[in-house]
């Protein structure tokens, strides 16, 4: 349903993502990496918020240019849902007239989440873990098939972390979500896993395999993936390798590491 080749976002003479490719196709998949790496800027291209200055995606087939009224896709990106100044009861309320759906799933995950007290507050009023919590609900329960998570645990109590995970798990919907916090991986295993760091993408692997992934300095032979960065390059191993993958709680901190 989604498919990225080569994508290249440039802002002005800044480039944010170089040569990204990436598949979800009846599948979930995590993409995993730092703030600042690209996560973000990859969900707003797939939704044509940001310039493509090369490459291709397509979301159901179609080029994301030439897509008009996508409504299988949903997003919890706050961009997407903060240009009105309304209610949060009246954002859901209008974002699922405009899908074709009805509310009714949306308002049962407020009751589920307990959020019922922010319903009458505009978005730009709650606190950063409830306005991420309101805009993950909007875009489950608009029954996506398509679903864009991007980093739907920040700010999130460990309470309502843990039932959204269940909720994810147990999605029949594809997703693509973004997260820079590795220890999360344990916790869906079925999924499939990128690495993303300086704009680009490395994989696809998989994380129920995450035990048995480790990072190593320089080019190494057998590796499944070689990651070129600026701290220099790294090879993806089985089984061996200088320091395991579920050792470290994020990307960055994990080559740092290897790197010493």
């Amino acid at each position: 349903m989604l498919e990225v080749h080569d994508l290249r976002v440039q802002y002005g003479k800044n480039t944010v993502l170089r040569g990204v490719n990436l598949t979800v196709n009846g599948e979930k998949v995590l993409l995993i990496g730092p703030n600042g790496s690209g996560k973000s800027t990859l969900f707003k291209a797939a939704l044509g918020l940001a310039p493509i200055a090369g490459g291709k995606i397509f979301v159901f087939g179609s080029e994301v240019r030439d897509a008009k009224e996508v409504l299988k896709v949903s997003t919890n990106l706050e961009e997407v849902y903060g240009l009105l100044s309304l209610s949060v009861r009246d954002l859901i309320s209008m974002f699922s007239e405009l899908k074709g759906v009805g509310n009714a799933r949306a308002f049962e995950l407020i009751r589920e989440f307990e959020l019922e007290d922010v319903l009458d507050k505009k978005l730009y009023h709650l606190s950063t873990g409830q306005k991420k919590m309101v805009c993950n609900i909007m875009a489950i329960g608009s029954n996506p098939e398509l679903l864009l998570l991007d980093e739907p645990f920040e700010s999130v109590d460990q309470s309502r972390r843990r039932r959204l995970i269940d909720l994810l798990n147990q999605m029949k919907a594809e997703v693509l979500m973004s997260t820079h916090e590795l220890d999360l991986l344990r916790y869906f295993s079925g999924w499939k896993l990128y690495f993303i760091l300086e704009g680009k993408v490395w994989g696809k692997f998989d994380a129920s395999m995450l035990d048995r992934l480790y990072i190593s300095r320089g080019k190494v032979e057998g590796s499944i993936s070689v990651m070129e960065t600026s701290l220099g390059i790294f090879s993806v191993t089985l089984d061996r390798g200088d320091v395991k993958v579920s050792s470290a709680t994020s990307l960055s901190s994990l080559l740092e590491r290897v790197a010493e």
